[in-house]
């Protein structure tokens, strides 16, 4: 069962990921794509946090707090 688990999460999952992230180079912008692939982690935070009520801890919280201020920093530099 762990075995089928892990060809699920292997096939499915990550490669599903990679393709909608492939696609969606044909619709937007690289840095849009590669700024919201980099928000990743937050969004698994926020999930994790919403749907499973997970406590993020301080660092985590922390990196998560990084993370977007690196992006809104590219973002906000680019658009000058």
């Amino acid at each position: 069962m762990d075995i089928a688990l892990l060809v699920l999460l292997g096939a499915v999952f990550t490669v599903g990921g990679y393709t909608l992230f492939i696609n969606a180079l044909k619709y937007l912008k690289a840095q849009r794509v590669s700024i919201i692939a980099t928000l990743e982690p937050v969004y698994s935070i926020a999930l994790a946090f919403f749907i499973l009520g997970e406590i993020p801890e301080l660092r985590t919280i922390a990196g998560g707090a990084l993370i977007l201020a690196a992006s809104v920093y590219t973002t906000l530099r680019k658009s000058r």
